[in-house]
């Protein structure tokens, strides 16, 4: 019976073979009459091909991409005009048909009217149309991202991400006083239907103290909004502000959440947009390398998924057009962290009152922050607080220009009424200059501001309302600052000569209060695998205070003095890696001076082995002339990520224990993981043990065939795949070991696999007169189950729960129609079939 059915499929190949053969040999005519439908209307002749009047279901490609197959009718005019539902036509992804569909109240379109001066083609043949359309009219897919309606919300769950440390000190020396401190943090989350409740609590108990306390920092709900790609949060929080400082509070927050948008809109990069006279080959240059290439259709194009490189230059473009024309242009580049996309944009919007912890104030309070990428070179921003005795206005924009970098500035006014003084105000400007060279000098960020004397943030003026109300004075740590400023800048020397970074940082208060000022310049290098660095840094603190004198008169009176620090530190490293009983390690030194002096050094060496990572250390400091040797171990297990270290010197001696992991519940009981996070998938592959998953032997399935991820990615599709281990669950069959999810952030998705996980049985089976059952026969159980078949060798190979007290053989040929059945099979032995 097997031989026919080949024999059938190969005279059916070979049919279907000469039949095109011939056709396209003679290019005349194609026999349509095994054809159905309007198919078999068509006239196939190579010469003239023609679809007759009907409806077709056709693929449908826009710029040589698949947009999916569509049900379109061939017009019953002179031009045969393609028409398509209208329902159907946003699934092509054609940019800036609404007025075009609402021009016409049919539900059917013609397909040229949506291609903005662009082209189609119809192969009947192939069953295809192509739509050729002006690039900057097509919609581009991300190629990592999915699309929201394939978000997974997750089911309901409780877990808890924790962090404890014990820690124990003993002076041996009466300048040291003992303690014994302990500290446990926990970030937990409730996630019921969608909604979110954290908690961010901790417990501490300290020597000092006496006995332990419990304080919460933030608690809240919190919701997903995919329509508006916003979150929306209610209860203790933080405000969240890319322009304001951060203030501790109760309330609502809506923020616009960057992580639901495609990859090409999450990040700046800016849109290359020309246009095309013919069929073009566009290539984007940056730093001398291709690094994007893109073929486009006659007209006006916009490549908006260009991601970045790592590399800030500017960008330079080439389009290539047929016969031989080509243009080049420049398109600036560098960015700060605050500039958008063209056309995308960022909101943070915050409503509530104070909670500040130790500042007896509940004063209510709105704060909103906005931005938008106007196009390639300005992003503008916008936001205010607004408070019955405060407000504040912020206005600023970020440009890049074409050779000189991006530079970003902010102006914001605030005025605020004190306690007991009348209305004051005062403005902060901020600039900041990013740039990077062709001498590959990258400044990353050099930022600049300046305060007025009376300028005050929210935040400083919740304090200072405070500190007048409790104690009279005013003031706080920041209020008075006048002006700050911070670069970095670093430069690579060559292949051999290594890397040269500086940092720079000072800052400046009102009425000459005080003054901070620290450089550190780092030269590092590689000779081989041994890596080593030279830092040079430098700290400057100027402190002002009054003291008091007499004058020439003989009257006492305050004079303003200032006294300063300047430290001068050198510091040398060195890393050296080796290999010992087969694992990877390193031997690390380090070295500093202070001031010109020997100030203290370390040796050190770290490695792994056995699943445990260690580190020993040995160090001098100059100051008391004091050794200690110090060892620190972590292990990680399927369970809970655990670490100890040591440390031993003839001052004191040091004890530490800690531990870090998750546990959390669900549906199907408790999950116990080593690594902290937030994004959770339970994968579940019943009675496949220790299967791995995604190649990571730290994340394998449990004694139950389940495994938990703490570490998706929101919004993005995550690919799971499982291997199984070979020896282990070897009887369990999985069906399909591919699985994938695109969770919401803060989720706990479910995936289960589909597995057999029935035993397998294996007999040696004759037929009654002693001959052997015929190969590939079907072994069903007593209620006609399929359940194996017979091998080579007449042996049946079977999987059922449970040893079946009967086994029937279906031992037909053609159309004769024959079984037999083996009673009471068994195995390790021969069975008779009867």
């Amino acid at each position: 019976m097997k031989n026919r059915s080949l024999f059938r499929i190969s005279l059916l190949v070979q049919s279907v073979s000469l039949a095109l053969f011939s056709f396209g040999a003679d290019a005349e005519t194609f026999n349509s009459s095994l054809l159905v439908g309007n198919s078999a209307d068509m006239d196939w002749s190579n010469s003239h091909l023609v679809m007759t009047p009907g409806a077709y279901d056709l693929d449908v490609y826009v710029n040589n991409v698949w947009r999916g197959k569509f049900n379109l009718s061939v017009a019953n005019d002179d031009k045969g005009t393609l028409l398509m539902n209208k329902d159907d036509v946003p699934l092509l992804d054609i940019l800036k048909l609404h007025d075009v569909v609402n021009k016409y109240s049919a539900d059917k379109l013609d397909v040229n009217t949506l291609l903005h001066g662009g082209k189609s083609a119809l192969v009947p043949g192939a069953l295809r149309l192509d739509l050729e359309v002006p690039q900057a009219f097509v919609k581009e897919h991300s190629r990592n991202w999915v699309s929201p309606q394939k978000w997974d919300q997750g089911i309901n769950g409780l877990y808890t991400n924790y962090n404890f440390n014990y820690y124990n000190f003993h002076g041996l020396q009466e300048d040291y006083s003992n303690s014994d401190n302990m500290y446990l943090s926990l970030n937990s989350g409730l996630n019921l239907y969608g909604w979110h409740l954290l908690d961010n609590s901790s417990w501490m108990r300290y020597s000092s103290m006496g006995k332990g306390s419990w304080l919460n920092n933030t608690r809240y709900v919190e919701k997903p909004i995919a329509a508006i790609d916003s979150v929306l949060r209610l209860g203790r929080s933080y405000t969240t502000s890319e322009y304001f400082d951060t203030v501790r509070f109760r309330g609502v927050t809506l923020n616009k959440s960057r992580q639901m948008l495609p990859d090409s809109e999450n990040v700046y990069m800016p849109v290359i947009s020309g246009i095309a006279t013919s069929s073009a080959v566009v290539s984007i240059y940056q730093d001398g390398q291709i690094i994007h290439q893109v073929n486009v259709p006659p007209g006006p194009f916009a490549i908006r998924d260009l991601m970045p490189t790592g590399s800030r230059s500017d960008l330079s473009v080439e389009v290539k057009n047929t016969g031989g024309n080509i243009e080049r242009f420049a398109v600036p580049f560098s960015s700060i962290p605050n500039m958008l996309r063209p056309g995308s944009s960022d909101y943070q919007i915050n409503v509530g009152t104070v909670d500040l912890r130790n500042v007896d104030d509940n004063s209510h309070f709105a704060q909103f922050s906005y931005s938008r990428g106007v196009n390639n070179y300005l992003t503008a921003f916008a936001g205010g607080i607004w408070n019955s005795d405060y407000h504040s206005l912020l206005l600023g924009g970020a440009v890049s220009i074409p050779y000189a970098g991006s530079v970003s500035a902010t102006v914001e006014e605030s005025q605020y009424r004190l306690p007991g003084d009348g209305r004051r105000h005062g403005e902060k400007y901020s600039l900041s200059w990013s740039k990077y060279f062709p001498t590959r000098t990258n400044i990353s960020l050099a930022s600049y501001y300046y305060r007025t004397q009376d300028y005050a943030s929210f935040s400083d003026y919740i304090l200072t309302k405070s500190n007048i109300k409790d104690y009279g004075g005013t003031g706080t740590s920041t209020v008075n600052s006048k002006q700050a400023f911070s670069a970095n800048i670093s430069q690579p020397l060559g292949d051999s000569f290594g890397r040269l970074s500086l940092s720079a940082y000072w800052r400046d208060y009102w009425r000459g209060q005080k003054s901070n000022r620290q450089y550190n310049l780092t030269w590092s290098n590689a000779y081989h695998s041994v890596n080593y660095s030279v830092s040079l840094r430098r700290s400057e603190v100027t402190q002002s205070y009054y003291d008091y004198e007499t004058n020439y008169e003989g009257d006492l009176v305050t004079a303003l003095r200032s006294r300063g620090k300047t430290e001068n530190n050198l510091y040398f490293s060195v890393t050296v890696p080796f290999s010992i009983f087969g694992s990877g390690g390193s031997l690390s030194s380090h070295a500093s001076v202070q001031n010109g002096k020997y100030s203290s050094s370390d040796v050190s060496m770290s490695g792994e082995a056995h699943n445990v990572d260690y580190s020993l250390m040995l160090s001098h400091d100059s100051d008391g002339n004091s050794r200690a040797a110090d060892l620190y171990t972590s292990w990680k297990n399927d369970y809970t990520s655990m670490n100890s270290g040591a440390t031993l010197s003839r001052e004191y001696r040091q004890l530490s224990l800690g531990a870090s992991g998750n546990v959390l519940a669900w549906q199907g009981g408790l999950l116990a993981s080593p690594n902290n996070g937030r994004n959770f998938v339970i994968i579940e592959a019943p009675g496949v043990v220790n299967a791995v998953v995604n190649g990571d032997s730290a994340t394998h399935t449990n004694a139950k065939g389940i495994a938990l991820v703490t570490s998706a990615t929101p919004y993005r599709q995550n690919n799971f795949h499982l291997e199984q281990d070979g020896t282990q669950s070897s009887d369990v069959d999985l069906e399909g070991n591919l699985l994938n999810v695109a969770p919401y952030e803060g989720s706990i998705s479910w995936l289960k696999y589909k597995t057999d996980t029935r035993k397998l049985f294996t007999f040696d089976v004759q037929a009654g007169d002693g001959s052997q059952l015929p190969f590939g026969a079907m072994v069903t159980g007593a209620g006609n189950e399929e359940l194996g078949y017979v091998a080579q060798g007449s042996q049946i190979f079977i999987k059922a729960d449970v040893l079946p007290d009967s086994l029937k053989v279906n031992t037909s040929k053609g159309k004769t129609k024959n079984s037999c059945v083996i009673s009471r099979p068994a195995e390790h032995t021969v069975n008779i079939c009867r």
